[in-house]
């Protein structure tokens, strides 16, 4: 922390352009700070320090995290750190979000919404329907969105608003909803 300290008195006040010696420091003394920097391991700290601004005695610096993209998030958050090098205090807050791979085509489910009510009020089949004998049918949504397609998060979200649309369609047509069933009211 004296390292620190001692290296900080001898930085003007404001931005920081060069930041390896920085990093290095902070990463050595990360920590003996006191606050919500749980989960941030010092050597995360070395070469992702951006926007570094110092203004005695806080720190300031964005870095960038990237648990969402290992859980596969096509983003990495954004987090303002606030280093209160007297205090020894580290606060964090998101500062927002990077785009780190191209998003997923966005899917608009209306048509096929559409498409999937006017064969389940024929009373057709298709590859996408499954049948029951008792006349419920199941929309096989695994048909029109395959499992590895796309990120998870985006697939559930197609998921999602498929089955809206559909009880938005269905309802209406006089069908109701029987857990992952559709069936016709009597």
């Amino acid at each position: 922390m004296n390292q620190l300290r001692k290296y900080l008195k001898r930085i003007p006040e404001g931005e920081i352009t060069d930041t390896a010696k920085l990093e290095e420091l902070l990463a050595e003394c990360w920590d003996e700070f006191v606050g919500d920097h749980v989960g941030m391991e010092p050597q995360k700290l070395l070469g992702r320090m951006e926007d570094v601004l110092w203004s005695p005695p806080i720190l300031g610096f964005v870095i960038e995290r990237h648990g969402g993209t290992v859980m596969g998030s096509s983003r990495a958050e954004l987090q303002h750190w606030t280093i209160d090098v007297e205090h020894k205090r580290a606060t964090m807050g998101v500062k927002g979000y990077r785009q780190k791979s191209p998003r997923q085509n966005a899917v608009d489910v209306k048509p096929i919404a559409n498409k999937l009510t006017e064969l389940i009020i024929n009373g057709h089949h298709d590859e996408r329907l499954q049948w029951s004998t008792d006349g419920r049918v199941r929309i096989l949504s695994g048909k029109i969105f395959p499992d590895n397609s796309v990120k998870k998060q985006t697939l559930e979200g197609r998921k999602k608003r498929l089955v809206k649309a559909m009880e938005e369609r269905l309802t209406q047509l006089g069908w109701l909803r029987k857990g992952s069933s559709w069936v016709r009211k009597i």
